[in-house]
């Protein structure tokens, strides 16, 4: 095995402050020998400042105190430029380091993700009282790769100030790869061949059983199985893929999150070739199938066949009740780069139900999908097209509808949604809308699949045509109606 634990940015952090406070403790003691021969005042002034503590008081200060923060330890800032955004307050601060690439899709990315990041500190602590201080500090390592692709740790740390001292009341890395293609970010199925995870954790069983059997944790297995819940933070490197484990997950506590890293040269069979990323021409046209109410494997599967005949892509809306059922469909269709959103759990009319209810309809969806594919849904279309403000709050993803009705859930008959295709002077920018349950819908699809291609048609994702097309970057809980999709209006 080529892998090297190590420890997060925080955690290192951490051990250097443990240090530097036994080291003034030993001062405090040596002063407190010297002082029968020293004026009191001036030792009472010098033990004064040494026992000021790490911490900050006011907004000059604070950014002194997040200056030291990133420069304490060396990180790897291979990709873009750095920013620093620092916001002093009472009682929360927040200091954050992120790159700035250049690419404008991932930037956009970029800064939804600290910006997000800083959002959940902000509400976690909404409670905390104006005599207290809460920080923030968010930095960064970034890497160039061997694949067309970019690797982004943030490495965040939360601290609290106890004593005059500001102590780390929580510590997590958050893991981003982003194509250099698309500027989006990848997924697991993008980047890795089917059932890595079993073979990962055949790698990290013999690592850490090797390296560190007496620091291993009960329960370390469970933690290294080749499960779905387990191998998902990862970064891409230039020398290889370094794992991320959570606290107490693997090793003892006082270790904090450690990473290993499998060396490229050892993933053969494991990390795929070439980057699955479809390249696409935003001078060319370009038309967005999808598909609701599914999975339902006959159906879906004949319809995944056809699309993968010809190197297509389309957009699945899945109920999540049938991703439940029938979970290797939409394997397949994450492993084939479909873009798979939800329909909801079990296609109620949103706009009927609580706020409650939307965001369980929404939750329970996107566990079924990480379930069976290990992601959640990119993309939210409501069943019978009505949105409701709850839904925007807690969707997590676009809200997407249609701007073509191919009423096959009314006629069931293939020939009657290819007329209606065939009727429309235009699909440019369209998003088309069909069902994946319906046998007349599968056949439909072998006819209309070649048909487009023969006609000039890029097959894309809804995520696809928003930022190709309509140059979007596709929002969360951002609502694209009927009437969005169309280039001739």
């Amino acid at each position: 095995m080529g892998e090297n634990m190590v420890e997060t940015n925080a955690e290192k952090r951490r051990e250097n402050r443990k240090i530097r406070a036994e080291r003034k403790k030993r001062l405090h003691r040596i002063l407190a020998m010297v002082c029968s021969g020293v004026a009191v005042l001036t030792a009472v002034i010098v033990i004064a400042a040494l026992m000021s503590g790490d911490s900050y008081k006011d907004e000059k200060s604070f950014q002194s105190y997040a200056a030291s923060y990133f420069e304490e330890e060396s990180t790897t800032k291979d990709v873009g430029r750095m920013k620093t955004v620092v916001k002093y307050g009472t009682p929360l601060s927040a200091a954050v380091e992120y790159p700035v690439t250049g690419e404008k899709i991932t930037d956009t990315y970029i800064r939804d993700i600290t910006g997000s990041l800083e959002k959940q500190f902000r509400e976690k602590h909404k409670k905390t009282g104006k005599e207290e201080k809460v920080a923030l500090l968010l930095d960064y390592n970034s890497y160039h790769t061997k694949k067309d692709a970019v690797g982004i740790v943030f490495s965040e740390e939360q601290r609290a100030e106890k004593d005059k001292n500001m102590e780390t009341v929580s510590s997590q890395v958050h893991t981003y790869n982003f194509s250099t293609e698309t500027g989006r970010p990848l997924t697991s199925i993008q980047v890795f061949n089917p059932g890595y995870k079993k073979q990962c954790s055949a790698y990290m069983l013999d690592y850490f059983e090797k390296n560190y059997p007496d620091d291993l944790v009960k329960g370390y297995k469970k933690n290294l199985a080749g499960s779905e819940k387990n191998f998902n933070k990862y970064v891409l490197t230039d020398t290889g893929v370094t794992f991320y484990f959570d606290k107490g997950t693997v090793v003892n506590a006082e270790k904090g999150m450690v990473s290993a890293e499998i060396k490229y040269t050892e993933l053969e069979g494991i990390l795929r070739d070439k980057i699955e990323v479809k390249a696409i021409d935003p001078d060319k046209p370009m038309v967005a199938l999808t598909f609701d109410d599914g999975p339902y494997p006959a159906t879906s599967n004949r319809i995944l066949d056809c699309l993968e005949k010809y190197d297509a892509t389309a957009t699945f809306f899945e109920l999540g009740q049938n991703v439940a059922n029938y979970p290797k469909v939409v394997k397949r269709e994450a492993e084939l780069g479909m873009e798979i959103g939800s329909h909801s759990w079990s296609h109620p009319n949103l706009k009927t139900l609580s706020a409650a209810k939307v965001k369980s309809q929404v939750d329970k969806t996107n566990r079924a999908l990480e379930k069976a594919c290990g992601q959640k849904a990119s993309v939210f279309r409501p069943p019978y097209g009505n949105n409701c403000k709850a839904l925007e709050k807690h969707a997590k993803a676009p809200i997407v509808l249609w701007s073509v009705d191919t009423l096959d859930w009314k006629s069931r008959n293939a020939k009657s949604v290819m007329k209606v295709m065939k009727g429309i002077k235009n699909l440019d920018g369209r998003v088309v809308l069909m069902h994946s349950i319906y046998d007349s819908t599968a056949e439909a699809v072998e006819k209309m699949v070649p048909w487009l291609i023969k006609k000039g048609y890029q097959l894309v994702s809804v995520s696809e045509l928003l930022e190709y097309r309509y140059n979007e970057t596709p929002k969360n809980g951002k609502f694209y109606g009927y009437g969005y999709f169309y280039l001739d209006q």
